[in-house]
């Protein structure tokens, strides 16, 4: 087996293989984003606001650990709505991944916007008022793109560095 070969199954595969995984994410996240132009408005209530700590493990090379775990911030509002008369309570701002800050004052400004008690439309899915958000605007899937186009750019470049 040549090297070309190897290189080819051991890099450009499966990095094409990942680009494919979040290509169909990024796909998954677009139609839901497309899909909520047309949910439904409801007027609603925030019931509650606060900026969640959160521990993710990020890779890290130490004497002990690859991993460790930094912190990071995320707002969280609550909000209440009536949809055909039943109520029904939302804890999601936007589509799309969920965006965490390093900084709690980031997250803090976010939350300014929506103080308790005061009024807000909630957007909803018609065919399942459960779903819903504060914001219907695509929230962080361009990262998601991004991310797919850088990767298919590397895996090219593996592929054409291979085969020249």
């Amino acid at each position: 087996m040549g090297i070309r070969l190897i290189i080819l199954l051991v890099v450009t595969l499966p990095m094409g293989f990942v680009t494919l995984l979040l290509t169909m994410r990024a796909w998954r996240s677009q139609q839901l984003v497309n899909a909520a132009r047309s949910w439904q408005s409801a007027p609603g209530t925030v019931i509650a606001a606060r900026v969640e700590q959160v521990n993710i493990p990020v890779r890290v090379q130490t004497s002990t650990s690859t991993y460790r775990l930094a912190t990071r911030y995320a707002p969280v509002v609550a909000y209440a709505y009536f949809v055909n008369g039943t109520y029904l309570q939302g804890g999601r701002l936007r589509l799309g991944p969920r965006v965490l800050s390093s900084e709690a004052a980031d997250a803090g400004r976010e939350i300014t916007r929506y103080p308790v008690g005061s009024p807000v439309t909630v957007w909803y899915d018609p065919q399942n008022p459960v779903d819903a958000v504060l914001e219907r605007g695509g929230g962080a899937v361009w990262i998601e793109w991004l991310i797919c186009w850088l990767m298919l750019a590397l895996t090219v470049l593996a592929a054409v560095l291979i085969y020249g």
